[in-house]
């Protein structure tokens, strides 16, 4: 199982761990944030390169460094989302 260690403190006062479940929606929907970003800045390199080397960039390039803020949004709103509901209990 997936999830990080969370040390909060008990009825005592003692600071105990325990673990803190991840849903697998989430992971997936980081992981997919994350790749969308890479791949969105591959693009950004690739279309800079083609500049430098003097070549006419094509449509899919653009395109594709579109996917950067894409998935850095997708990747930050999964963070927020999925922080905001763990704090609720």
């Amino acid at each position: 199982m997936s999830g990080t260690l969370s040390v909060v403190g008990n009825e005592f006062g003692r600071r105990t761990r325990h673990r803190v479940i991840e849903s697998r929606a989430e992971t997936i929907a980081m992981r997919i944030g994350a790749v969308l970003f890479i791949l969105g800045v591959v693009a950004l390199v690739a279309l800079f390169v083609v500049h430098i080397t003097g070549g006419d960039p094509v449509l899919a390039l653009y395109l594709g460094s579109m996917l950067s803020p894409l998935g850095l949004t997708v990747a930050f709103f999964t963070t927020v989302f999925s922080g905001s509901r763990s704090k609720v209990r």
